[in-house]
């Protein structure tokens, strides 16, 4: 599996603040070294032996900078993560936060020290590191029954119910590398 961190077009760009684009920048680099720290690398092996998940091609994973679209124009409905079977591409996004949040206050999150942060800000760090995991679960395991020929919502209901036993599990085991 190759990660990196990816190259946002220049038009999607421009659409932020410098508040909002330092802010996803560290983000998004916060993110790369989550996914490519030894210790999540080790439970991804183990995922994808446990689960017998095969590939024709290296996985592209991909840490995009900025949030998804929303997804049929509900708010609720953000894309966080997304696989494409035919170019063995993952892309984990953003969570969408306030606009407003990230220009007062949030665009310092990263820049302090963990141990320095509000409850509140420890609280959304955590939840964007679980976030992330989850999302990297749930899409590597879309690559197991990509081939499979299942109906998407079968799938779906699938490849939640193991994502949910297996972020349990990464929880536990990473314990000492999430913000508590």
């Amino acid at each position: 599996m190759r990660v990196r961190l990816a190259n946002p077009p220049v038009g999607l760009v421009a659409k932020y603040t410098k508040k909002e684009r330092d802010f996803f920048s560290d983000y998004a680099r916060t993110v790369l070294g989550l996914v490519s720290s030894p210790e999540v690398r080790i439970l991804l092996e183990k995922l994808i032996n446990l689960e017998g998940i095969r590939s024709n091609s290296l996985i592209d994973l991909r840490v995009m900078m900025f949030p998804a679209m929303l997804l049929n124009g509900r708010p609720r409905n953000v894309l966080h993560g997304s696989y494409n079977h035919d170019s063995s591409q993952i892309s984990l996004y953003p969570l969408k936060l306030s606009r407003e949040w990230i220009g007062k206050i949030g665009y310092e999150l990263f820049k302090i020290p963990v141990a320095d942060l509000s409850d509140d800000a420890r609280g959304l760090f955590r939840e964007i590191q679980v976030s992330c995991l989850s999302t990297l679960v749930h899409e590597i395991l879309h690559v197991k029954f990509g081939n499979s020929g299942m109906s998407r919502y079968v799938e779906e209901a699938i490849v939640r119910k193991l994502e949910k036993k297996y972020i349990q599990e990464w929880k536990v085991e990473l314990k000492d590398l999430l913000v508590s």
